[in-house]
């Protein structure tokens, strides 16, 4: 029975490697033996593996490379879960001094970001660890001493930039995020310490994302609040409807908004007015005089 080996050697990720490696040989049946050697403080784990000497040569050196895909996918898969684990939170502490709780929220943030499916992103997970397969297969092909960490190191450049990347995506997400929240806590506690200068506001949205201020008698008041904000200005072009309307809400502080929409956007703004007027907000069925007008 011929016989083919790999070592490697790592410091940390011995029990979940080889634990890996014990499931492929239950499983898949993989022929290998395995010796485990302490040398300080790393393990070195050398991986015998059985071929048959009936098979011929071409046989043989396919079966090899069979062997060694399972390795190596042994290894790329230690590395994504428990390697990138531990570098997503060295990331949050040390590049970006997050405190402990913050980095709990931003590091399930990130794990989700890395591993789950979605439009944008498919098959994300399946290519990292595609890449980090071939690039141990390449380690193979020249040396049969596998150091994890050292390949991590000196070895797996792109891919360390690219989960760096993400982790800054992530954290920026997580800082936009947390500001908008904050934002909107500001925006509740003004509105709340205002007196309304109307008990009942319409809002109607027409089908060009316009939108029109009316009182509770169906009266239109928009150009009273726009001139008293001054939004209709020309020093402000970069003030969009969307900007308009929030600011004109604000101002008038209403103890009830009544929104009558025929327009299929502004969900993001709408979604932020009903947050600052949280329990004031209601949407009309689309059946009023109001919205006959818009």
């Amino acid at each position: 029975m011929e016989q083919h080996s790999v070592q490697v050697g790592t410091q940390y990720y011995r029990d979940s490697f080889t634990e890996r490696l014990r499931r492929l040989q239950e499983q898949e049946k993989l022929p290998i033996i395995m010796y485990e050697y302490k040398q300080g403080k790393r393990w070195l784990i050398d991986c015998h593996f059985k071929v048959d000497e009936v098979l011929d040569e071409k046989e043989r050196e396919t079966t090899k490379k069979i062997h060694s895909y399972y390795l190596a996918n042994a290894i790329a898969e230690t590395i994504l879960q428990n390697w990138e684990k531990d570098h997503i939170r060295w990331l949050l502490r040390n590049k970006y001094k997050m405190k402990r709780e913050e980095t709990v929220t931003v590091f399930e943030k990130a794990l989700q970001y890395l591993n789950e499916e979605s439009k944008e992103w498919k098959g994300y997970r399946i290519h990292r660890k595609a890449s980090l397969v071939n690039q141990i297969l390449k380690c193979f092909d020249t040396q049969r001493i596998f150091d994890v960490e050292g390949f991590l190191r000196f070895r797996a450049k792109d891919y360390r930039e690219e989960l760096q990347k993400a982790v800054a995506y992530v954290v920026n997400e997580h800082i936009i995020e947390t500001e908008y929240v904050e934002f909107i806590e500001l925006l509740k506690s003004y509105v709340d310490s205002q007196e309304p200068k109307l008990h009942t506001l319409h809002v109607g949205i027409t089908k060009k994302g316009k939108f029109n201020l009316y009182d509770e008698g169906g009266k239109q008041i928009t150009k009273k609040y726009m001139d008293e904000l001054s939004l209709m200005d020309n020093n402000s072009p970069e003030l969009t409807f969307e900007d308009l309307l929030v600011s004109a809400l604000i101002a008038v502080s209403p103890r009830k908004i009544f929104l009558h929409i025929k327009y299929e956007g502004y969900e993001d703004t709408l979604e932020t007015i009903c947050k600052v007027f949280e329990g004031r907000v209601h949407y009309c069925t689309g059946d009023c005089p109001i919205c006959q007008k818009i």
